[in-house]
Protein backbone atom coordinates (compact mmCIF):
# COMPACT_ATOMS: atom_id res chain seq x y z
CA UNK A 1 0.00 0.00 0.00
CA UNK A 2 1.48 3.51 -0.98
CA UNK A 3 1.75 6.12 1.82
CA UNK A 4 4.01 8.64 0.09
CA UNK A 5 1.19 10.85 -1.13
CA UNK A 6 0.10 13.79 0.96
CA UNK A 7 -2.49 12.36 3.33
CA UNK A 8 -3.53 15.84 4.38
CA UNK A 9 -4.49 16.60 0.81
CA UNK A 10 -6.45 13.39 0.40
CA UNK A 11 -8.45 14.18 3.52
CA UNK A 12 -9.99 17.06 1.60
CA UNK A 13 -11.77 14.54 -0.57
CA UNK A 14 -14.96 12.58 0.03
CA UNK A 15 -17.08 10.27 -2.12
CA UNK A 16 -19.76 12.86 -2.76
CA UNK A 17 -19.27 13.69 -6.43
CA UNK A 18 -17.06 15.94 -8.48
CA UNK A 19 -17.14 19.71 -8.15
CA UNK A 20 -16.93 20.76 -11.80
CA UNK A 21 -15.13 23.90 -12.87
CA UNK A 22 -17.47 26.65 -14.02
CA UNK A 23 -14.91 27.87 -16.53
CA UNK A 24 -13.94 24.37 -17.74
CA UNK A 25 -17.14 22.26 -17.79
CA UNK A 26 -15.50 19.68 -20.02
CA UNK A 27 -16.41 16.04 -20.28
CA UNK A 28 -13.11 14.95 -18.70
CA UNK A 29 -14.36 16.25 -15.36
CA UNK A 30 -17.43 14.00 -15.25
CA UNK A 31 -17.49 10.94 -13.03
CA UNK A 32 -18.52 7.37 -13.60
CA UNK A 33 -20.86 7.26 -10.60
CA UNK A 34 -21.18 3.50 -10.82
CA UNK A 35 -17.58 2.76 -9.92
CA UNK A 36 -15.06 5.55 -9.71
CA UNK A 37 -13.77 8.90 -10.82
CA UNK A 38 -11.65 9.21 -13.95
CA UNK A 39 -9.40 11.77 -12.21
CA UNK A 40 -6.17 10.33 -10.85
CA UNK A 41 -4.21 12.47 -8.41
CA UNK A 42 -0.50 12.57 -9.22
CA UNK A 43 2.01 14.46 -7.13
CA UNK A 44 1.89 16.11 -3.72
CA UNK A 45 1.68 19.55 -2.18
CA UNK A 46 5.48 19.64 -2.24
CA UNK A 47 5.99 18.58 -5.86
CA UNK A 48 2.84 20.08 -7.33
CA UNK A 49 -0.62 18.48 -7.63
CA UNK A 50 -1.93 17.46 -11.04
CA UNK A 51 -4.73 15.21 -12.22
CA UNK A 52 -4.58 12.58 -14.94
CA UNK A 53 -7.72 11.99 -16.98
CA UNK A 54 -7.82 8.20 -17.18
CA UNK A 55 -10.28 8.28 -20.09
CA UNK A 56 -8.14 10.58 -22.22
CA UNK A 57 -4.70 9.30 -21.08
CA UNK A 58 -3.64 12.90 -20.53
CA UNK A 59 -3.46 15.56 -17.87
CA UNK A 60 -6.82 17.12 -17.01
CA UNK A 61 -7.63 20.80 -16.53
CA UNK A 62 -9.45 21.07 -13.20
CA UNK A 63 -10.65 24.47 -12.08
CA UNK A 64 -11.46 23.44 -8.53
CA UNK A 65 -10.24 20.79 -6.15
CA UNK A 66 -12.42 17.75 -6.94
CA UNK A 67 -14.18 16.09 -4.02
CA UNK A 68 -14.01 12.71 -5.77
CA UNK A 69 -10.91 11.17 -7.28
CA UNK A 70 -9.91 7.67 -8.30
CA UNK A 71 -7.62 7.37 -5.29
CA UNK A 72 -10.28 8.02 -2.68
CA UNK A 73 -13.38 6.43 -4.17
CA UNK A 74 -12.40 3.49 -6.34
CA UNK A 75 -12.22 0.01 -4.85
CA UNK A 76 -8.44 0.44 -4.95
CA UNK A 77 -8.53 3.45 -2.60
CA UNK A 78 -7.12 1.40 0.28
CA UNK A 79 -3.88 0.93 -1.69
CA UNK A 80 -3.11 4.64 -1.42
CA UNK A 81 -3.55 5.16 2.33
CA UNK A 82 -2.09 3.79 5.53
CA UNK A 83 -4.70 3.69 8.32
CA UNK A 84 -2.18 2.53 10.95
CA UNK A 85 -1.13 5.36 13.26
CA UNK A 86 -0.59 6.33 16.88
CA UNK A 87 -3.73 8.48 16.77
CA UNK A 88 -7.09 7.49 15.25
CA UNK A 89 -10.60 8.94 15.35
CA UNK A 90 -13.73 6.85 15.82
CA UNK A 91 -17.36 7.60 16.74
CA UNK A 92 -16.56 11.20 17.63
CA UNK A 93 -13.66 10.20 19.84
CA UNK A 94 -9.89 10.35 19.41
CA UNK A 95 -7.69 7.48 20.55
CA UNK A 96 -4.08 8.47 21.15
CA UNK A 97 -1.12 6.34 22.24
CA UNK A 98 0.88 7.55 25.25
CA UNK A 99 4.22 5.75 25.08
CA UNK A 100 6.84 6.92 27.56
CA UNK A 101 9.62 4.41 28.17
CA UNK A 102 11.40 6.58 30.78
CA UNK A 103 8.28 6.84 32.95
CA UNK A 104 7.00 3.36 32.14
CA UNK A 105 3.72 4.70 30.74
CA UNK A 106 2.01 2.68 28.02
CA UNK A 107 -1.58 3.85 27.56
CA UNK A 108 -4.29 4.68 25.08
CA UNK A 109 -5.92 7.99 26.03
CA UNK A 110 -9.46 8.55 24.74
CA UNK A 111 -10.63 12.12 24.12
CA UNK A 112 -13.91 13.80 23.22
CA UNK A 113 -12.74 17.06 21.77
CA UNK A 114 -10.02 18.14 24.18
CA UNK A 115 -11.56 16.35 27.18
CA UNK A 116 -9.90 13.13 28.38
CA UNK A 117 -12.72 10.62 28.99
CA UNK A 118 -10.78 7.39 29.59
CA UNK A 119 -7.30 5.90 29.83
CA UNK A 120 -6.61 2.32 28.80
CA UNK A 121 -3.51 0.70 30.29
CA UNK A 122 -1.81 -1.55 27.75
CA UNK A 123 -0.70 -5.12 28.56
CA UNK A 124 3.07 -4.66 28.48
CA UNK A 125 5.76 -6.93 29.93
CA UNK A 126 8.70 -5.19 31.59
CA UNK A 127 11.05 -7.67 33.25
CA UNK A 128 13.95 -5.57 31.97
CA UNK A 129 12.50 -2.06 31.75
CA UNK A 130 15.89 -0.52 30.99
CA UNK A 131 16.03 -2.21 27.58
CA UNK A 132 12.39 -2.63 26.59
CA UNK A 133 10.98 -0.26 24.01
CA UNK A 134 7.46 -0.90 22.81
CA UNK A 135 6.23 0.08 19.37
CA UNK A 136 2.48 0.63 19.63
CA UNK A 137 0.10 1.08 16.70
CA UNK A 138 -3.63 1.79 16.36
CA UNK A 139 -6.02 0.81 13.60
CA UNK A 140 -9.72 1.80 13.35
CA UNK A 141 -11.92 -1.15 12.38
CA UNK A 142 -15.69 -0.81 12.01
CA UNK A 143 -16.89 0.60 15.37
CA UNK A 144 -13.80 -0.52 17.32
CA UNK A 145 -10.08 0.18 17.57
CA UNK A 146 -7.39 -2.46 17.19
CA UNK A 147 -4.08 -1.98 18.98
CA UNK A 148 -1.01 -4.04 18.16
CA UNK A 149 2.43 -3.69 19.68
CA UNK A 150 5.82 -5.34 19.58
CA UNK A 151 9.14 -5.18 21.36
CA UNK A 152 12.45 -6.69 20.29
CA UNK A 153 12.95 -8.22 23.76
CA UNK A 154 9.64 -10.09 23.75
CA UNK A 155 8.60 -12.91 21.44
CA UNK A 156 5.00 -12.08 20.50
CA UNK A 157 2.87 -9.37 18.99
CA UNK A 158 0.11 -8.40 21.41
CA UNK A 159 -3.10 -7.49 19.58
CA UNK A 160 -6.19 -6.12 21.35
CA UNK A 161 -9.56 -4.85 20.19
CA UNK A 162 -11.27 -2.06 22.17
CA UNK A 163 -14.70 -0.54 21.79
CA UNK A 164 -15.28 3.21 21.74
CA UNK A 165 -15.48 3.23 25.57
CA UNK A 166 -12.04 1.63 25.85
CA UNK A 167 -13.33 -1.78 26.97
CA UNK A 168 -11.12 -4.65 25.81
CA UNK A 169 -13.16 -7.01 23.63
CA UNK A 170 -10.52 -9.43 22.36
CA UNK A 171 -6.84 -10.23 22.77
CA UNK A 172 -4.46 -12.36 20.73
CA UNK A 173 -0.72 -13.02 20.78
CA UNK A 174 1.20 -13.96 17.64
CA UNK A 175 4.76 -15.22 17.87
CA UNK A 176 7.29 -13.19 15.90
CA UNK A 177 10.50 -14.47 17.54
CA UNK A 178 11.66 -17.83 18.77
CA UNK A 179 14.37 -18.26 21.40
CA UNK A 180 17.25 -20.72 21.52
CA UNK A 181 19.78 -21.30 24.29
CA UNK A 182 23.22 -21.94 22.75
CA UNK A 183 24.83 -21.55 26.16
CA UNK A 184 23.52 -21.89 29.71
CA UNK A 185 21.61 -18.83 30.87
CA UNK A 186 21.91 -17.33 27.38
CA UNK A 187 18.88 -16.48 25.27
CA UNK A 188 19.31 -15.99 21.55
CA UNK A 189 16.34 -14.30 19.84
CA UNK A 190 15.48 -15.26 16.26
CA UNK A 191 13.10 -12.70 14.74
CA UNK A 192 11.20 -14.08 11.75
CA UNK A 193 7.70 -12.55 11.51
CA UNK A 194 6.67 -8.97 10.65
CA UNK A 195 3.41 -7.11 10.13
CA UNK A 196 3.17 -6.58 6.38
CA UNK A 197 -0.27 -5.49 5.19
CA UNK A 198 -4.04 -5.22 5.64
CA UNK A 199 -7.08 -6.38 3.73
CA UNK A 200 -10.58 -5.07 4.41
CA UNK A 201 -10.96 -7.46 7.36
CA UNK A 202 -7.57 -9.09 7.93
CA UNK A 203 -4.11 -8.34 9.26
CA UNK A 204 -1.28 -10.18 7.52
CA UNK A 205 2.09 -11.01 9.06
CA UNK A 206 4.88 -12.72 7.14
CA UNK A 207 8.54 -13.67 7.26
CA UNK A 208 11.31 -12.40 5.00
CA UNK A 209 13.12 -14.64 2.54
CA UNK A 210 16.87 -14.44 3.04
CA UNK A 211 16.63 -13.06 6.58
CA UNK A 212 14.19 -15.22 8.54
CA UNK A 213 14.94 -18.67 9.91
CA UNK A 214 11.28 -19.65 9.50
CA UNK A 215 9.00 -19.23 6.49
CA UNK A 216 5.53 -18.35 7.69
CA UNK A 217 2.50 -16.21 6.89
CA UNK A 218 -0.14 -15.55 9.56
CA UNK A 219 -3.56 -14.09 8.69
CA UNK A 220 -5.60 -12.62 11.55
CA UNK A 221 -9.33 -11.95 11.14
CA UNK A 222 -10.07 -8.55 12.64
CA UNK A 223 -13.68 -9.67 13.27
CA UNK A 224 -13.13 -12.63 15.60
CA UNK A 225 -9.29 -12.76 15.86
CA UNK A 226 -9.24 -16.23 14.27
CA UNK A 227 -5.83 -17.13 12.81
CA UNK A 228 -4.85 -18.99 9.66
CA UNK A 229 -1.20 -19.98 9.18
CA UNK A 230 0.81 -20.93 6.10
CA UNK A 231 4.36 -22.26 6.08
CA UNK A 232 5.39 -19.89 3.30
CA UNK A 233 6.56 -16.31 2.98
CA UNK A 234 4.27 -13.80 1.29
CA UNK A 235 6.30 -11.51 -0.97
CA UNK A 236 3.03 -10.01 -2.16
CA UNK A 237 -0.69 -10.41 -1.43
CA UNK A 238 -3.38 -11.27 -3.96
CA UNK A 239 -6.79 -9.87 -3.05
CA UNK A 240 -10.11 -11.04 -4.45
CA UNK A 241 -11.66 -9.16 -7.36
CA UNK A 242 -13.63 -6.95 -4.96
CA UNK A 243 -10.35 -5.91 -3.29
CA UNK A 244 -11.70 -7.07 0.06
CA UNK A 245 -10.14 -10.28 1.32
CA UNK A 246 -7.03 -12.33 0.80
CA UNK A 247 -7.32 -14.63 -2.22
CA UNK A 248 -3.72 -15.83 -2.24
CA UNK A 249 -0.10 -14.79 -1.99
CA UNK A 250 3.18 -15.27 -3.80
CA UNK A 251 6.46 -16.64 -2.52
CA UNK A 252 9.48 -15.60 -4.58
CA UNK A 253 13.00 -16.98 -4.75
CA UNK A 254 15.34 -15.51 -7.34
CA UNK A 255 13.36 -15.53 -10.62
CA UNK A 256 10.91 -18.23 -9.51
CA UNK A 257 7.46 -17.29 -8.20
CA UNK A 258 5.06 -19.70 -6.45
CA UNK A 259 1.40 -18.72 -6.13
CA UNK A 260 -0.55 -20.13 -3.18
CA UNK A 261 -4.29 -19.43 -3.45
CA UNK A 262 -6.54 -19.68 -0.40
CA UNK A 263 -8.58 -22.41 -2.15
CA UNK A 264 -5.32 -24.46 -2.29
CA UNK A 265 -4.78 -24.10 -6.04
CA UNK A 266 -1.14 -23.41 -6.89
CA UNK A 267 0.69 -21.86 -9.83
CA UNK A 268 4.33 -21.43 -10.81
CA UNK A 269 5.98 -18.91 -13.13
CA UNK A 270 9.24 -17.09 -13.66
CA UNK A 271 10.01 -13.41 -14.12
CA UNK A 272 13.36 -12.53 -15.60
CA UNK A 273 15.40 -10.50 -13.11
CA UNK A 274 12.73 -11.11 -10.47
CA UNK A 275 12.70 -8.85 -7.42
CA UNK A 276 11.47 -9.41 -3.85
CA UNK A 277 8.42 -7.10 -3.87
CA UNK A 278 5.15 -7.48 -5.76
CA UNK A 279 1.81 -5.76 -6.32
CA UNK A 280 -1.06 -7.82 -7.77
CA UNK A 281 -4.49 -7.40 -9.30
CA UNK A 282 -6.74 -10.40 -9.88
CA UNK A 283 -9.42 -10.05 -12.56
CA UNK A 284 -11.19 -12.61 -14.75
CA UNK A 285 -8.62 -15.36 -14.04
CA UNK A 286 -5.80 -13.00 -15.00
CA UNK A 287 -3.12 -12.08 -12.48
CA UNK A 288 -1.47 -8.73 -13.16
CA UNK A 289 1.95 -8.47 -11.50
CA UNK A 290 4.04 -5.39 -10.79
CA UNK A 291 7.46 -6.57 -9.63
CA UNK A 292 10.15 -4.31 -8.15
CA UNK A 293 12.92 -4.06 -5.58
CA UNK A 294 12.14 -1.87 -2.53
CA UNK A 295 15.72 -0.53 -2.28
CA UNK A 296 16.72 -0.38 -5.96
CA UNK A 297 15.45 1.35 -9.07
CA UNK A 298 13.37 -0.41 -11.70
CA UNK A 299 10.10 -2.33 -12.09
CA UNK A 300 8.31 -4.73 -14.42
CA UNK A 301 4.72 -5.53 -15.33
CA UNK A 302 3.39 -8.93 -16.41
CA UNK A 303 0.07 -10.68 -16.91
CA UNK A 304 -0.19 -14.35 -15.89
CA UNK A 305 -3.17 -16.38 -17.13
CA UNK A 306 -4.40 -18.66 -14.34
CA UNK A 307 -6.44 -20.75 -16.80
CA UNK A 308 -3.56 -21.61 -19.13
CA UNK A 309 -0.81 -21.45 -16.50
CA UNK A 310 1.26 -19.30 -18.84
CA UNK A 311 2.48 -15.71 -18.95
CA UNK A 312 0.18 -13.82 -21.30
CA UNK A 313 2.30 -10.72 -21.82
CA UNK A 314 5.19 -8.66 -20.46
CA UNK A 315 4.84 -4.90 -20.74
CA UNK A 316 7.45 -2.38 -21.84
CA UNK A 317 7.78 -0.37 -18.63
CA UNK A 318 9.68 2.89 -18.90
CA UNK A 319 12.44 2.94 -16.26
CA UNK A 320 13.87 5.72 -14.13
CA UNK A 321 17.36 4.28 -14.64
CA UNK A 322 18.79 5.88 -11.52
CA UNK A 323 22.06 4.98 -9.84
CA UNK A 324 22.05 5.50 -6.10
CA UNK A 325 23.58 3.85 -3.04
CA UNK A 326 20.64 4.65 -0.74
CA UNK A 327 17.36 4.09 -2.51
CA UNK A 328 13.62 3.75 -1.97
CA UNK A 329 11.23 2.20 -4.49
CA UNK A 330 7.47 1.53 -4.14
CA UNK A 331 5.05 0.55 -6.90
CA UNK A 332 1.27 0.80 -6.54
CA UNK A 333 -0.91 -1.04 -9.05
CA UNK A 334 -4.58 -0.30 -9.73
CA UNK A 335 -7.08 -0.62 -12.58
CA UNK A 336 -9.53 1.70 -14.33
CA UNK A 337 -11.93 -0.02 -16.73
CA UNK A 338 -9.61 -1.81 -19.20
CA UNK A 339 -6.44 0.03 -18.15
CA UNK A 340 -3.76 -0.80 -15.64
CA UNK A 341 -2.33 2.09 -13.64
CA UNK A 342 1.23 1.63 -12.44
CA UNK A 343 2.50 4.34 -10.11
CA UNK A 344 6.12 4.32 -9.01
CA UNK A 345 7.61 6.36 -6.20
CA UNK A 346 11.38 6.21 -6.28
CA UNK A 347 14.04 8.28 -4.60
CA UNK A 348 15.06 9.76 -7.96
CA UNK A 349 11.63 10.22 -9.54
CA UNK A 350 7.88 9.62 -9.36
CA UNK A 351 5.86 8.40 -12.33
CA UNK A 352 2.52 7.03 -13.52
CA UNK A 353 2.26 4.69 -16.50
CA UNK A 354 -0.96 3.46 -18.13
CA UNK A 355 -1.22 0.11 -19.92
CA UNK A 356 -3.85 -1.73 -21.91
CA UNK A 357 -4.89 -4.67 -19.71
CA UNK A 358 -5.60 -6.97 -22.66
CA UNK A 359 -2.27 -6.59 -24.44
CA UNK A 360 0.14 -4.88 -22.04
CA UNK A 361 0.65 -2.03 -24.50
CA UNK A 362 1.92 1.12 -22.84
CA UNK A 363 -0.60 3.91 -23.42
CA UNK A 364 0.83 6.90 -21.59
CA UNK A 365 3.64 7.99 -19.27
CA UNK A 366 3.62 10.80 -16.71
CA UNK A 367 6.51 12.00 -14.60
CA UNK A 368 10.19 12.79 -14.98
CA UNK A 369 12.75 10.31 -16.32
CA UNK A 370 16.43 10.50 -17.04
CA UNK A 371 17.13 11.13 -20.71
CA UNK A 372 17.23 7.84 -22.59
CA UNK A 373 15.65 6.01 -19.68
CA UNK A 374 13.50 3.64 -21.71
Amino acid sequence: MNILFSISFLILFSCTGLQSSKSEPEKSQTIDTVEYSNLYLFGSLETGVRYIDLDKNDYSLVGRVPSTTFKNCSKYAHRFINPVSDTVSLNGRTFKVENNKEKGIYNINIFEGEKLVNTVKLPVERPLPEVHEYYIHLLPYKSDVIMFMEDMYTTHYVICKYNSEGKELMRKEIEHTFVTHPEPKTDYHHRYLYFTDLTASQMVFTSHIGFAEKSKTVVLSMDDFAITEYDKTANGLILDENEKNLAGFVTQLNDHFSVQMIDNTKYEFEIKNGNPACEFILKDKLLFIANYHPIATGSSLQCFDLQTGKMKWTADVKQVMASHSEYYNKVTLSMYKDKLIMEGNETASDYVQLFDAATGKRLAVFGSFFEGGE
